[in-house]
Parts: C-alpha cells; structure tokens; sequence
C-alpha cells in the first residue's frame, strides 16, 4: 500500500499521518498530546517513542541500523516470532523468526478516549511464510499511544493442526549509562544465563549489568523497573501472555562484532523483552489464538 493510499484510509489529522522513511519504507507517525511514536511498516517495527514529559526517547536506535529488506532494524522493538532465537529445527533460517523481515499491513488507526490513538498492523501467511514456516496464521500488532506505551500482539493458528510458538518483543530500551543503571523486580528469580553454558542461577539483588548479558527469567507477572541514574527516570514494564522476560545486553565484543552497532552502543541500551522463551512454549490449537503484552511508563 503506497502513502497516498495509507493516508487517505488510516490518518487523522493532528494525530496520524504516512511518509516514506528510509529506503521507501512506509512510516506511520503519531501524535498525541501524552506522547509521539514512529513505526515503520517493515516489520512492525517501533523506531521511536516519546513522552510528552520526558524529553529522551524511550526507546535505542542504532545509528548504523540498516534498512533494507531482508535484513532487521536493529533497535526499537523488533518482534521476534514464530519463534525466538535460533532456529528451534536447526533448518537453517533466520534467528528470531520472519516476522521482523516482512512487510506488514495497516488494518486499522483509531481515536480513542482520553486522546488517546491506536494502531494495528497485520501479517499472514503467503506462499513465502509458508515455504519458511508451514502453517496457516494471522499475526497482528496493536499499538497504543498515550499515557502509557501499549503493545499486544496476537497470534491466530488458521491451520487445521496445532503448531508450537516462541516470541518476544524485543524492546531495546534507551539509557543513559549501563553502568549508572539497575533493575528490580527480578529478586528472588532463578534465570538461565545463556553466557554460560545455560546454568541455572538466582538473582538475589537488584540487577546491576557489567559484562555480557543474556539471561531468560522464569516470570510471575511482577512488574521491573529500570532505575536510569544518568537520565534521571524509572522505566516501568508490566507483562502479560508471558511467563518468561529475556535480558540481553552485547557489551564490547559482541558490539564490535555487528555491522548495525558502533562500540559504544552497549553503554546506551538494555533490552528487556517480553517474551515466550525457552521451554516457555505455546501450544496454539487450530482457531484458537493467543496474546503477549506489554505495557510500558516512565515513573
């Protein structure tokens, strides 16, 4: 759908409207008075999102990111699915699944109280997905501008048989300094650390990053808080449809290793994602279907 044609079905005046981004990609900007947010079409992807009361993004974007089909944006939230991580049937596909490297479709923009706006973007399967990925599925994204950062994306199984399903939201969150930032709400959690071998360990104090990190906690529904000392706020993350959150951060040889990160990146981002990781696996029977959820304030 070209811009012309996304403005006159889903814009509002003053609070939605579609420009072409980089390398043609469609870009729906959104307005309110509690907040701002850019999010491109190529993959769902929310680039950008700001508060009216905070004058930092919320969000990382890699100033190398690339946009180019194909290949993934790095920063903002990416969503990871059908599956995240490596390629659970070691086929040779692309880590973190398809859906981060399709098109997606507007189906909907809508006003709503308190001036308040959504927007919700879909992707189903076509030959392409199918040849990748055999079933047949509706995936959508709903996103909300306002008060707080909403996104709930909702997994339909079309198929005639179930299918197992992994994701995350991928939120690369902005900071001022790794070293100047701790989290809590994970006391008491054992997690798994993928930087060593997969050991089981338990989380005792609230969490302060030094080093490489990527860890899956086990998740009971309590919220985290990113306390940024540099930027001077709390990032408040609430989950649903989630009983796993993932906690990645490159550090310096993983950095200079990517093409889309310089070496300082890891000093200015922290992902923590909401996610079905791990052996947290849904089982998504035929017609059924099933929402993750995010929801996202600076306190």
């Amino acid at each position: 759908m070209d811009i012309k044609t996304l403005n006159s079905r889903f814009s509002h005046a003053g609070y939605v409207t579609f420009k072409e981004g980089p390398n043609g990609f469609p870009i729906a900007l959104i307005t309110t008075p509690h907040a701002t947010a850019a999010i491109t079409l190529y993959g769902a992807h929310l680039l950008s999102y700001r508060f009216a009361s905070d004058p930092s993004d919320l969000l990382f974007l890699s100033e190398k990111a690339i946009f180019k089909e194909g290949i993934p944006i790095r920063g903002g939230i990416p969503v990871c699915w059908p599956w995240f991580g490596p390629d659970p049937e070691k086929l040779g596909r692309f880590d973190h699944g398809l859906a981060r490297t399709r098109m997606w479709n507007v189906v909907a923009s809508d006003l709503l109280q308190d001036q308040e706006c959504s927007i919700t973007f879909e992707l189903a399967d076509t030959p392409d997905t199918y040849a990748l990925w055999p079933h047949r599925f509706r995936l959508t994204l709903k996103l909300t501008v306002g008060k707080t950062l909403t996104l709930e994306l909702t997994t339909e199984n079309r198929d005639d048989t179930p299918f197992n399903l992994t994701q995350a939201l991928h939120t690369y969150f902005s900071i001022g300094n790794i070293t100047h930032t701790r989290v809590t709400g994970f006391e008491g959690l054992t997690y798994i650390d993928k930087t060593d071998g997969g050991c089981e360990k338990r989380e005792n104090d609230p969490l302060s990053i030094h080093a490489e990190t990527d860890r899956i906690y086990p998740f009971d529904g309590r919220d985290i808080v990113i306390h940024d000392e540099i930027l001077g706020r709390a990032i408040r993350i609430k989950s649903e449809g989630s009983r796993s959150l993932v906690v990645w951060n490159p550090w310096i040889r993983v950095c200079q290793q990517k093409a889309d990160l310089t070496e300082e990146d890891y000093k200015k981002m922290l992902c923590i994602e909401t996610a079905n990781a791990g052996d947290d696996i849904i089982v998504l029977h035929p017609h059924q279907s099933y929402s993750l959820k995010a929801v996202y304030c600076i306190t």
